[in-house]
């Protein structure tokens, strides 16, 4: 009898039993639609070494799949591209000195030092930096001393989209945003 009055009162605990129960088979729930969202999915490792093209392999699948970018991610892939077309320049300014390759022209020592001393987080960050610093880096691209270090590329590490980026600066400066 006094159980029976206990729960006609709900003094026996019985909402918070229910409300347990109930939160327990949301929980049941999300867990069973999430294993089913699983078992359609396809998961990946992919190993290699720096700069070998996993993170292209990626953007590729993303493009055949039909997957549009967002316009944070295009800002980025492009802050990407300034950095990695300084850092390349950088590391062929660096092996043209160790190397002892002299300059085509020697005037572009200047040039050289303004590249060397820019800040690659900087030009990643700010276009209009990587903008005026453009200039430089196309003469120093046509000088013929740095041309003789990539040629000697194979005696120091430069990553493999240095070129494409650096024969395309013409083109990428037009649209950096």
């Amino acid at each position: 009898m006094r159980n029976f009055l206990l729960k006609c009162l709900n003094l026996d605990g019985g909402d918070e039993k229910n409300s347990t129960r109930r939160r327990s088979l949301l929980i049941d729930k999300e867990l069973n639609r999430e294993k089913r969202l699983n078992r359609r999915q396809v998961k990946i490792l992919l190993l290699g070494a720096g700069e070998s093209g996993k993170s292209t392999f990626l953007k590729q699948i993303r493009i055949i799949e039909g997957e549009v970018f967002t316009e944070r991610a295009l800002d980025d892939f492009a802050a990407t591209i300034r950095q990695n077309i300084l850092m390349g320049m950088k590391v062929l300014l660096d092996a043209r000195e160790k190397l002892g390759i002299p300059w085509g022209d020697a005037q572009n020592q200047t040039k050289a030092i303004r590249i060397m001393s820019a800040d690659p987080e900087l030009t990643m960050q700010n276009a209009s930096h990587f903008r005026g610093l453009l200039p430089a880096i196309e003469v120093l691209w046509r000088d013929e001393g740095l041309r003789v270090a990539f040629e000697r590329r194979r005696e120091f590490q430069l990553g493999d989209s240095v070129k494409y980026f650096l024969d395309q600066l013409a083109r990428i400066g037009r649209v950096v945003s």
